[in-house]
């Protein structure tokens, strides 16, 4: 009995199908394209913090900070001293301000997200074009 075959140089060599190939990568590369993620990262993100070449410091203004908490049970908007209650008065009072040097919105633990994305837009209504969300710690 003979259990070995005889190599004849004549057999054809087998060959895979390119057009199975051409798939397979293409599948792959469609895997990846979906899976990652294109977007930059928050840390290569521009910042509103950033200040432009060739400015004076004399120039410099400091940003608006407008705090959002809780207070009594009820949200409120201060910037400064002025304690402010609703999102269109919120408004009416950034309008007044220098919108140049930008706002930075500091919402306390305490705050719902509801809050925090009124005062974003009260900041955008008012003409603002640097906005800079602050979460502050804190409960």
């Amino acid at each position: 009995m003979k259990f070995s075959r005889s190599k004849r140089h004549d057999d054809p060599i087998p060959r895979l199908s390119l057009i199975a190939f051409i798939d397979v990568v293409l599948f792959i590369l469609l895997y990846f394209m979906m899976a990652g993620n294109l977007a930059a990262a928050e840390s290569e993100l521009a910042s509103a913090l950033q200040t432009a070449k060739g400015t004076s410091a004399s120039r410099d203004l400091a940003p608006q900070v407008v705090q959002v908490d809780v207070v009594e049970s009820r949200v409120v908007f201060m910037v400064g001293e002025r304690v402010i209650g609703d999102r269109e008065a919120l408004t009416a009072v950034l309008k007044q301000l220098n919108k140049e040097a930008g706002v930075f919105v500091k919402v306390m633990g305490r705050a719902p997200v509801g809050a925090a994305a009124a005062a974003i837009q009260a900041c955008r209504d008012a003409g603002f074009v640097k906005v800079s969300y602050v979460p502050a710690g804190g409960g």
